[in-house]
């Protein structure tokens, strides 16, 4: 159990004991079906009585275990017992999360150190959007005392979470009536993409033309020489997000003409 002196997180031997006691009954499953037992036994409740050093380390209790000899050590008291599934669901958090939905610490940065994240998941606040939700229904204040952060500071982060993020940028296909040949347009993906109206958006300082935008898409629809240069989007005041784009349009042009050289065999093949 030890990890050299700083001992180990007290939910990873929890959850290290837990796992071995989930293979024990799967061992004890296939013996009592192989095998045709009449009567076997199984593990109801277990409980530990542990002396060990207990530590908080930036905000985190770490266990140590005590020598023999070790007069100062505390005694843990552990009891597990038994749990169904409908009460793991009816407790636990739910793990059916968006996926494109960043983590806490993806979304605000440096604006909170790893102490004051974990200070707000001890609130409970886990997301962005968690920490949105209890803030606009004037939580803010709570958060505050639970998690000992000043509302200024859940402000900034909200902030920097609400920063536009461009994760990529690709050709996009038209679909143009008798094959007829049009100007490639580019897709940006990422999030934070759109506020309240249409983003301005920028190529090598020169306005591009926007279609379509969502929170998390752009369809933009630049002209021949703008395929390089710094992107520019900003969604708001003082929302802005830069990324280099170094697209040349013979490469752009080939990728759409090959994709649709694709859905016209794909065509075929089913006519």
């Amino acid at each position: 159990m030890s990890n050299g002196d700083t001992g180990v997180p007290i939910e990873q031997f929890i959850q290290a004991l837990q796992t071995q006691l989930d293979r024990a009954q799967t061992a004890m499953a296939m013996k009592a079906e192989n095998l045709d037992l009449p009567l076997t036994f199984a593990v109801k409740d277990l409980s530990l009585d542990l002396r060990t050093h207990v530590e908080i380390v930036r905000s985190e209790v770490r266990i140590r275990p005590a020598g023999p000899t070790d007069a100062e050590a505390s005694t843990l008291h552990l009891a597990l017992t038994t749990i169904t599934r409908p009460m793991i669901k009816e407790n636990a958090k739910s793990m059916n999360l968006d996926p494109d939905e960043p983590s806490l610490k993806e979304a605000v940065g440096d604006q909170l150190t790893d102490e004051e994240q974990k200070r707000l998941e001890w609130a409970g606040v886990h997301t962005v959007a968690q920490l949105r939700k209890l803030t606009d229904a004037g939580g803010g204040k709570e958060v505050e005392r639970v998690a000992d952060l000043p509302v200024d500071r859940l402000r900034q982060a909200l902030l920097r979470a609400s920063h536009p993020f461009v994760a990529s940028i690709e050709p996009h296909i038209q679909n143009i009536p008798n094959g007829a040949d049009a100007d490639p347009l580019l897709r940006i993906r990422g999030r934070n993409l759109r506020a309240h109206g249409l983003p301005q958006v920028s190529l090598a300082g020169h306005p591009v033309s926007v279609l379509e935008a969502n929170d998390r898409e752009i369809l933009i629809a630049p002209k021949s020489h703008q395929f390089s240069g710094t992107l520019s989007i900003e969604t708001g005041p003082g929302q802005v997000v830069q990324t280099i784009l170094d697209l040349p349009p013979g490469l752009v042009k080939k990728s759409v003409l090959d994709d649709k050289a694709v859905d016209a065999a794909d065509s075929g093949g089913d006519s």
